[in-house]
């Protein structure tokens, strides 16, 4: 059994002391019991010593002699029902303290006790009303204001609770217990700063305080500061070997560090300590899934709902792995259940399946229902974001994006500036850091607000991804020695464009995500900036790659592309293989050109020999040189990868094929998109139907025409006349 009450002292020396004073008090108790072995205050008070000291049975034992020696005592019942309930016999407790109160109706130690067993039995509301009445005949009892605050934080009303806890501070300011407390309904309320300086107090009043080195490091993990989190939390576990949810949070550490070896050990340790804790089982669950092990998976959960079938996060996590199968329709079902039994999470992830089954209002409402109801939840809000963004919602969506920075599935460790954020105030020349923090593509979507930012009297710095900065210096604004361009982790030797770097802890005034620009400037679906063609190639290089694949055959010249990112969460969904574009490419009579990277491009090996297409990518050094190849071609075909993004800030022809399901920034049922007026979007009309979507765009492409003048004539014509909905 876990052990749950903490050493009374700090130090060795104050051990010593306390346990002089109670063997001081179990003398004279004694002393009293060997002129009257039934003095029943003796009785009591030998119990509470013996409770003091752990030995609830003997506890048991002498409180139990005290209602027999004096039935009308009320403080022997109330002793008898602490010992009883120390010793986990919460049944026999309860009736003990209902005899105190048949006494006394309002004993308030009766009524805490009454009100600490409710709590223990899932009955928070009940345990409420107990706690209140306690305090309604001793307002300054403190173990009942942090009883009332435990209750309403079992009810997430963490704001009350928060109340209560700092009642019981005021009366004792030094209370541990109190300031832990208080940290967890900050927590709770999305104060993460705050939450953090009370754990700290809490350990500084009681450094072997293992629940709150746990729940400060579990803090600091949420928060990025990933060393700072082991380090507390591997103090956890020192103090306290047999905390399992000291382990479990070390394995979830390890888990999103990636380190699955380590995570495993750690929730070896948690299930080694008690096999049937569910909230164990509910982690080897989530960590079989994040390593795509889903049979695995289903294994722990099934375990789990076998020991608790209506326990939330069980019943959360069947939702999950449904979802994870495309089984939305019953995924559905189990959030909506989870829901009922209280999960905080279930409704956001009962969002994502409405998404996926394309029911879009009721999905948006479901977000919004879960950002409402528990703001504190980054993730509820940063999908409320995406589902505003992708409904044409920008007021809203570019506001609650902010979200992605409280949200470990977006940002693990997010970076920290002594600067502040530029939130769209008017500038005098000071210098703006426009930093990437995701894709490539994203940092190709987005550069064009360097423009913008100048314009605003600021000098823009953007710091991008290595294989883009080359091509970022293609922007007008670089050009023109308004900005200047640096790598992300480069050296101040390797700024270039306006010369301007000099420390890079020190040379820029203010700083702003490149994702955050939309939301300062307030863009929406009608305010897009498009200045035209914003990123382009050196001119040589575009002649060069002319050169290069003069030979490579008749027609029109299209690129292709086919695979993003493998990294990316929602990569199997957007991507797909060479193969199954391999029915366009024998239908359409063109030069194909692949300007395909990574793993993905050694696919263009296993072609067929009546088929060709061009390796046009595959060793280029960075996206530079990859424009220069692009600038020679009529279309660009490619799912959703960092090309569309290239080719659509080129202002080439780009057809994008999308999954049925897009990425939120295509929005839904358009097949233009403000951000790159020469794009098409061509959408699956059924998830995973690709082939479906090649015999379209093969119809597509023959009717825009045989030759390289035709096509580039249609699709340069008015890429926009192709704006409707897709069929159903």
């Amino acid at each position: 059994m876990l052990r749950t009450v903490h050493k009374p002292s700090q130090t060795g020396k104050r051990s010593h002391n306390w346990t002089g004073q109670l063997t001081e008090i179990a003398l004279n108790y004694q002393k009293m019991l060997e002129r009257n072995p039934r003095h029943p205050e003796a009785l009591v008070g030998m119990s509470l010593v013996a409770l003091a000291s752990r030995q609830t049975e003997a506890a048991v034992k002498m409180a139990a002699a005290g209602t027999a020696a004096a039935p009308g005592m009320n403080a022997a019942w109330v002793a008898l029902g602490q010992a009883l309930k120390a010793a986990g016999r919460n049944n026999e407790a309860e009736r003990a303290y209902a005899e105190a109160l048949g006494l006394d109706g309002m004993d308030p130690l009766a009524r805490m006790g009454l009100g600490e067993l409710k709590i223990a039995a899932g009955r928070p509301e009940e345990a409420a009303r107990e706690f209140e009445r306690a305090l309604a005949r001793r307002p300054s009892l403190t173990a009942a204001q942090m009883g009332l605050g435990n209750a309403l934080a079992f009810m997430s009303r963490h704001k009350e609770a928060l109340v209560r806890y700092e009642q019981a501070l005021a009366m004792q300011p030094r209370l541990p217990e109190a300031h832990f407390a208080a940290g967890f309904a900050l927590a709770r309320l999305g104060r993460k700063k705050e939450a953090e300086a009370r754990y700290r107090r809490a350990i500084a009043l009681r450094p072997d305080f293992a629940a709150a080195w746990m729940s400060l490091g579990s803090l600091l993990r949420e928060q990025g500061n990933e060393a700072y989190a082991e380090a507390a939390l591997r103090r956890a576990t020192e103090l306290r070997p047999d905390l399992i949810s000291g382990w479990v949070n070390l394995a979830i550490l390890e888990r999103e560090r990636r380190r699955p070896a380590d995570a495993e050990k750690y929730l070896r340790k948690a299930f080694a300590l008690n096999p049937d804790q569910i909230e164990t089982q509910i982690a080897w669950c989530q960590f079989r899934a994040a390593e795509r092990d889903p049979a695995g998976a289903w294994g722990w959960l099934q375990w789990a709902m076998a020991r608790d079938t209506d326990h939330d996060e069980a019943v959360n996590m069947q939702g999950i792995l449904l979802h994870n199968e495309g089984r939305f329709e019953e995924a559905i079902a189990a959030f909506e259940r989870a829901e009922a039994l209280g999960n905080q999470a279930a409704t956001s992830n009962r969002g994502n399946s409405l998404l996926d089954l394309g029911r879009m209002g009721e999905a948006l409402q479901a977000h919004r229902t879960a950002a409402e109801r528990d703001p504190s939840l980054p993730g509820a809000l940063y999908n409320l974001a995406l589902t505003e963004l992708r409904l044409g919602d920008w007021e809203h969506g570019w506001v609650d994006y902010e979200a992605r920075w409280r949200f470990r599935e977006v940002h693990r460790a997010p970076r920290q500036f002594a600067q502040p954020r530029w939130r769209g105030e008017a500038l005098q020349g000071q210098r703006v850091l426009l930093h990437a923090e995701q894709g490539l593509g994203d940092t190709l979507q987005f550069c064009r607000y360097a423009a913008l930012v100048a314009a605003r009297g600021g000098a823009p710095i953007l710091e991008v991804q290595a294989p883009v900065e080359r091509l970022m210096r293609s922007l007008a604004v670089v050009r023109a020695g308004q900005a200047e361009t640096r790598m992300l982790g480069a050296h101040c030797s390797e700024v270039s464009g306006g010369g301007l770097g000099s420390d890079r802890e020190r040379d820029f005034e203010l700083e702003c995500p490149l994702m955050s620009l939309p939301a300062v400037f307030g863009t929406t679906v009608d305010t897009v900036p498009w200045p035209g063609a914003y990123l382009g190639a050196e001119p040589a290089a575009v002649a060069e790659k002319r050169l290069q694949f003069r030979d490579a055959g008749p027609g029109p010249r299209v690129g292709l592309a086919w695979a993003g990112n493998p990294r990316y969460k929602a990569d199997q969904r957007r991507s797909t293989r060479l193969v199954t574009l391999l029915p366009l490419v024998r239908a359409v009579d063109a030069t194909w050109i692949s300007l395909q990277k990574g793993e993905a491009a050694k696919q263009l090996a296993g072609l067929p020999d009546n088929v060709c297409v061009s390796d046009g990518s595959s060793q280029d050094h960075d996206l530079a040189e990859t424009a220069a190849l692009a600038a020679t071609l009529d279309l660009v075909i490619t799912t959703d990868t960092s090309i569309a993004h290239l080719a659509g800030a080129m202002g080439k022809p780009v057809w994008i094929l999308l999954p049925y399901l897009a990425d939120w920034r295509w929005m839904q049922e358009t097949e233009t998109t403000p951000w790159y007026p020469t794009a098409r979007l061509l959408r699956q009309s059924t998830p995973g139907d690709w082939d479906g979507l090649i015999e379209r765009v093969i119809g597509e492409l023959r009717s825009a025409g045989g030759s390289s003048e035709q096509l580039s004539m249609e699709l340069m014509r008015n890429p926009l006349e192709h704006s409707r909905l897709i069929p159903a």
